[in-house]
């Protein structure tokens, strides 16, 4: 085979596909760098499976090599998923206009891919995924005038390949403790052996490109060791607008952590850090371009799942349920994100965007910002993750009747194969209340007692829990839909402020009105001790839309009133918040 055409180049990186997917559990089983989370080989194969599912195939290589290019930049996760991503378009780059690609034109497309990949990351690393890319250059530039076909170049070149990689536990310490190669880069080096075979012999017997099986579970349950992240959110976007300065980019992603990748083009780049502040980031670079894809994964709590788990049973909610994050971190309750959209830019609740921003936003924009439910596949991924390390799951959800996301994680749980229990509840409540079940769950899971007893109290812990929801402007549930235009306008002649809970079923109802903030408040105080006088209460909770003054003084209220003092006071989600609005004073309680 003297050069490569497009269907010829879709083939062999599709090869290369199989191999990495086939040894997808041993790159997550030595994946400690840059963060010991276990999912190298996952997201890999997760960014590759979406460049080439997505990808265009025609006879012409650059064509085909564009498209693929572009699937991998949209699909990209992870730190290495986006250096292959940068790689596939500095290849495609040079060889845009190539019919077909013949032995030299190949060698200077390679070239400039590594020359991309040096250039995308901030502080490039010896010892990577990039020593390898550079092995192979080189190796490549050495051997392209005596090679006299493709396959024969590709031979000759893996063994500098295959010895780069063996170097890589030498260049870096955290690689040596561990006894283990770079994940990434052991994983470049199976893509490129998968095409080596494809060149030489064509696709394995019986392989089907569009019916091969995807995997559905990650075997990561015996990671090697490694260093407990410094930063605790690996945080990734796409930015698309036009002339993208991702230098730019880079500069104000630099300051706020570390393993700074901007990959891409002048109209879309691909970002990637690690830092303690996703919001910050994706404050920063939306005013580059517009945002969308955001993806933001909790490696320190990753990492205790593979290396430090508490319990044998996961715990899943959603960011509806407003705990404090000490008391989410305290019991390891894995919470997954809703989306907040404004226009055609997308946020995740409570990770990247936070209520002041929120509300800043929501102020000012031309369409009411509206929210969805995560992805299935997110949920999917995450219910495979969980059973490989966890005996079972647990899920608890926000108000079925108010959100999509209950029905979406239950479906992804009934397709999981694996064995594996996952029941997946419907709080029938949301915000504050849900997040007091959620804690009781959390309890009972610490306190030993069994999967199947837990669930079938987590009912009685639904219908002991209050919602009361003090509305100041009506602004937010007219604009939201949750009452109409009339009924606004007439409420707001009469100086109407609702106090909004949820009925048995989980759907919201008006539970009462009053004519100023101060009755609003003093009406909910008297709502609660009614409930606590007739079934004393466990515990309650202040949740408030951003105003901490206003919810301490509540709070000291109720605990003058009630004889003890609130379990915590916590910022509602933005979510929430869509229709409560600003200024919201909420009580949940917990019913002995």
């Amino acid at each position: 085979m003297s050069g490569l055409d497009g269907n010829q180049i879709y083939q062999a990186f599709y090869a290369g596909l199989l191999r990495v997917r086939a040894a997808q559990d041993r790159l997550n089983h030595i994946n400690v760098y840059p963060v010991a989370d276990g999912d190298t080989g996952t997201n890999i194969t997760a960014t590759l499976s979406h460049a080439l599912e997505s990808a265009q195939v025609s006879d012409s290589a650059g064509e085909t090599l564009a498209s693929v290019a572009d699937g991998a930049l949209m699909g990209a996760r992870g730190n290495s998923g986006i250096i292959f991503a940068q790689f596939f378009s500095g290849l495609s780059e040079s060889l845009v206009h190539a019919r077909e690609i013949e032995k030299e034109a190949f060698v200077r497309g390679v070239e400039n891919a590594r020359r991309r990949a040096y250039e995308a990351i901030s502080n490039p690393q010896e010892g990577t995924i990039l020593s390898v890319i550079h092995a192979w250059a080189e190796a490549l530039r050495r051997e392209v005038a005596s090679a006299p076909t493709m396959h024969e170049l590709f031979s000759r070149t893996m063994p500098s390949v295959r010895h780069a990689l063996e170097h890589t536990s030498e260049q870096l310490a955290v690689l040596k403790a561990a006894g283990v190669v770079d994940a990434g880069a052991s994983g470049f080096v199976e893509f490129i052996a998968g095409a080596e075979r494809f060149i030489k012999r064509g696709l394995p017997a019986g392989t089907s490109i569009l019916g091969a099986k995807k995997k559905t579970r990650d075997e990561t349950s015996d990671v090697h060791g490694g260093e407990r992240p410094v930063f605790r959110y690996c945080t990734e976007a796409m930015v698309v607008g036009e002339m993208i300065d991702r230098e730019a980019l880079r500069g104000v992603l630099e300051p706020l952590g570390d393993s700074v990748i901007v990959a891409g083009n002048d109209e879309r780049a691909r970002i990637h850090v690690h830092t303690d502040e996703p919001a910050q980031a994706f404050a920063s670079i939306g005013a580059h371009g517009r945002v969308i894809q955001p993806k933001v994964d909790d490696m320190r709590l990753q990492y205790e799942v593979v290396h430090e788990r508490k319990y044998p049973i996961a715990l899943v909610t959603d960011s509806v349920c407003d705990l404090p994050q000490e008391l989410i971190d305290q019991y390891q309750i894995h919470v997954v994100p809703l989306h907040v959209l404004f226009g055609k830019s997308e946020y995740l609740d409570k990770l990247t965007i936070d209520l002041e921003r929120f509300f800043s936003l929501a102020e000012h924009a031309e369409v009411f910002p509206t929210s969805s439910q995560p992805a299935v596949g997110l949920f999917t991924r995450l219910y495979s993750f969980l059973s490989s390390h966890y005996e079972s799951v647990i899920a608890v959800h926000t108000a079925g009747k108010l959100s999509g996301t209950y029905a979406t994680s239950a479906l992804a749980a009934e397709t999981l194969e694996d064995g594996k229990k996952i029941s997946v509840v419907d709080s029938r409540t949301l915000t504050g209340s849900l997040g007091l079940i959620v804690l009781r769950v959390a309890e009972q899971i610490a306190a030993g007692r069994s999967h199947d007893e837990i669930v079938a109290e987590i009912d009685g812990y639904s219908r002991k829990a209050d919602l009361l929801v003090g509305v100041h402007t009506l602004r937010f549930l007219i604009r939201g839909g949750r009452v109409s235009p009339l009924e606004g306008v007439l409420a707001r002649a009469l100086h109407l402020k609702p106090i909004v809970s949820v009925d048995e079923a989980g759907a919201s109802i008006l539970y009462g009105k009053a004519l100023s903030i101060r009755q609003n408040v003093s009406k909910i105080i008297e709502m609660t001790a009614r409930i606590h006088a007739e079934t004393p209460l466990r515990n309650y909770a202040v949740v408030h839309g951003h105003d901490p003054v206003a919810a301490n003084e509540f709070a000291a209220k109720l605990e003058r009133r009630l004889g003890f003092p609130p379990l915590f006071v916590e910022e509602i989600s933005s979510v929430a918040a869509l229709h409560s609005g600003q200024g919201a004073l909420c009580v949940v309680a917990m019913r002995e």
